[in-house]
C-alpha cells in the first residue's frame, strides 16, 4: 500500500509539472504571436540582424515600404552604409536619400539584435527650412526679435546684435523691456504692448538703448502670433535703426529753409538796392548845390543812412549766396595769427585766449578780407557770450569728407578740408534756437545790440567758398562752431 501511494503521488507531481510546462510553452507561444503581430503591424520599420555582421534576418512590411524593397537583400544592400555614416541620409532601392531615426537592442544570451527604424525624412525638410530661414534672418541688418507675452525674449538675430551691441546669448532670456528701454522710455514700451495686445499689430517710432549706452531711434514694428494648440502667443518684432536718416532728413529740411530765406531776402535786398542807388548817387550833386551848414548837416545823415543801408543789402546778398571776392591762397594759421591780434585787444581780462595750433602751412584759397569777416564774427560772439569771463579757444586741423559725408551740404565737394574750431565757455544756444542762428536777423542779443546778420554774413561767406559751417553748443557750458574750408 505503501508503495502505490508513493507512485500516485510521484505521478501527480510529474502530471503537474508537464501541466506547467504546457502552460510556460503556451505563453512562450501566445508572447511570440503578439511580438510577431507587433513586429508584422508595426507602422515603424523592424527588422532582426545579426549584431556582429549587421546581415539582416528578417524585416516587416513597414520597412520594406519605407525602403522600396520587395526582399531582405534589398533592405540589406540599402543598409549596408548604416555603420559607417549614421549622420548621413540612406539610399533606398530607388536612389532615394531618407533620413531614418535608428535604434536597436541586443536580445540577452541572443546573438541577434532587433532594430526599429522610422522615417524622419519630413522632419528633417522642416528643420533644413527652418535653418534656412533662420540664417536668412541673420543676413538682415534689421533687428528680429521674439519675445514671448511675459517680454522675454526668445530669439535675437544678428542684425539685432550689430544694431544694439548685445550678442544673442546675452540677449535671449532677458526681459525686451530691461535690456532695450532706459527708465525714461519705460513708458514707449507700454504704450507698444497695450496698443499691440487688442489689435494684434502695431508699428512707431522708437527710443532704444545700446549696449553702451548710446540712444538710438528705431523704426519698430510688431506682430503677435498665437499659437492655439499651445495656448500661447509670442511677438515677432522688426526694428530698422533710423537714427541717421532722421538726422539726414533734418538737416535736409534745414538747408531747404535756408535756401529759401536766402531767396527772399535776396529779392528784397536787390530791391532795396534799387531804391538806395539813385539817394547815394544824388548825394554829390545835392553837395555842390547846397550852400546852407544846416542843410549840409542834414545831407550828410541821408548819406550815412544811405550807406548804411547799402551796407545792410550787401550783407544779406552776403548771406544768400556769398560775394565771390578774389580767389588766392591762404595760410590759415597766419589769418587766424592776426585775427587773434584784433581780438585780444577788446577783450576783458576775464577772457582768456587759448590758442590750439601751431604755425603750420595749412592753406586754403579764398578772400583775405572775407575770411577774416568770418573768424572776427565767430570770435565777437564768443566773447558776448562770456560776460563772466571764460576760455576762448581757436584750433585748427584737417580731415576728409566722402560724398556720402556731405548729403547735407551740397555745395561742399567731397576732398581734405582744413577745421577751424572757435570755442567758448559762456552761456551756450537753447536746443531750439540751434536750426535758427545762421538765418538772417536772428539774434539772442538784447535789443539795439546786433542786426542779427553776423552769422548769416559767415553761412554765405563760407558756403561761397565751398566750406559748411556746423555749431555745438550746451546750456551753461559753451558753444563751438566749425568752420569747413577746402585745402588747398
Amino acid at each position: 500500500m505503501v508503495v502505490v501511494a508513493y507512485i500516485s503521488v510521484v505521478l501527480s507531481s510529474h502530471r503537474k509539472i508537464i501541466e506547467a510546462q504546457k502552460t510556460k510553452l503556451a505563453e512562450v507561444i501566445k508572447s511570440s504571436e503578439r511580438y510577431k503581430a507587433l513586429f508584422d503591424h508595426s507602422l515603424a520599420g523592424m527588422m532582426k540582424f545579426s549584431a556582429a555582421t549587421w546581415e539582416v534576418n528578417d524585416v516587416n512590411e513597414a520597412l520594406l515600404s519605407m525602403l522600396n524593397c520587395s526582399s531582405e537583400k534589398e533592405v540589406q544592400q540599402s543598409l549596408s552604409s548604416i555603420p559607417a555614416a549614421l549622420l548621413d541620409p540612406i539610399k533606398t532601392a530607388e536612389e532615394k536619400k531618407l533620413w531614418l531615426l535608428f535604434s536597436a537592442k541586443l536580445i540577452d544570451g541572443d546573438s541577434y539584435a532587433h532594430g526599429v527604424l522610422v522615417d524622419i525624412t519630413k522632419r528633417k525638410s522642416v528643420e533644413e527650412r527652418v535653418k534656412e530661414q533662420a540664417a536668412l534672418l541673420d543676413e538682415t541688418q534689421d533687428a528680429i526679435i521674439v519675445m514671448e507675452e511675459n517680454g522675454e525674449i526668445t530669439f535675437w538675430n544678428r542684425g539685432a546684435e550689430t544694431m544694439y551691441g548685445w550678442t544673442q546669448l546675452e540677449a535671449v532670456n532677458s526681459k525686451l523691456q530691461s535690456l532695450l528701454y532706459s527708465h525714461e522710455r519705460e513708458k514707449e514700451y507700454r504704450e507698444a504692448m497695450n496698443h499691440a495686445r487688442p489689435l494684434h499689430e502695431w508699428n512707431d517710432e522708437q527710443h532704444h538703448k545700446k549696449k553702451d549706452g548710446k540712444e538710438i531711434l528705431v523704426e519698430s514694428r510688431w506682430l503677435i502670433v498665437d499659437h492655439t494648440n499651445r495656448n500661447r502667443r509670442t511677438f515677432l518684432i522688426v526694428n530698422t535703426d533710423i537714427t541717421n536718416k532722421k538726422r539726414m532728413e533734418a538737416k535736409f529740411i534745414e538747408a531747404q529753409r535756408m535756401e529759401s530765406i536766402a531767396l527772399l531776402t535776396g529779392g528784397i535786398a536787390h530791391d532795396l538796392q534799387n531804391i538806395l542807388a539813385p539817394v547815394a548817387m544824388s548825394i554829390g550833386l545835392l553837395r555842390n548845390e547846397l550852400k546852407n551848414e544846416t542843410s549840409l548837416n542834414v545831407l550828410r545823415a541821408v548819406e550815412e543812412s544811405a550807406q548804411s543801408g547799402l551796407q545792410l543789402v550787401k550783407n544779406i546778398l552776403t548771406y544768400g549766396k556769398g560775394i565771390r571776392g578774389e580767389r588766392v591762397e591762404l595760410n590759415i594759421s597766419a589769418l587766424l595769427n592776426h585775427v587773434l591780434e584784433i581780438i585780444e585787444r577788446g577783450l576783458p581780462t576775464t577772457v582768456v585766449v587759448r590758442k590750439g595750433f601751431a604755425d603750420t602751412n595749412w592753406i586754403v584759397r579764398g578772400d583775405l578780407n572775407q575770411l577774416k569777416q568770418v573768424f572776427l564774427n565767430i570770435s565777437v560772439n564768443a566773447r558776448d557770450a562770456m560776460p563772466r569771463g571764460g576760455v576762448l579757444g581757436i584750433d585748427v586741423s584737417r580731415s576728409s569728407f566722402e560724398e556720402k559725408e556731405l548729403s547735407n551740404y551740397p555745395y561742399a565737394q567731397a576732398g581734405c578740408f582744413v577745421v577751424v574750431r572757435i570755442s567758448d565757455t559762456g552761456v551756450g544756444i537753447p536746443p531750439e534756437q540751434i536750426e535758427t542762428i545762421f538765418e538772417p536777423f536772428f539774434t539772442t542779443k538784447e535789443g539795439g545790440e546786433g542786426t542779427g546778420l553776423g552769422l548769416s554774413i559767415v553761412h554765405g561767406i563760407v558756403k561761397s567758398h565751398g566750406g559748411f559751417v556746423t555749431v555745438e553748443s550746451t546750456l551753461n557750458r559753451g558753444t563751438t562752431f566749425t568752420v569747413h574750408l577746402p585745402s588747398a
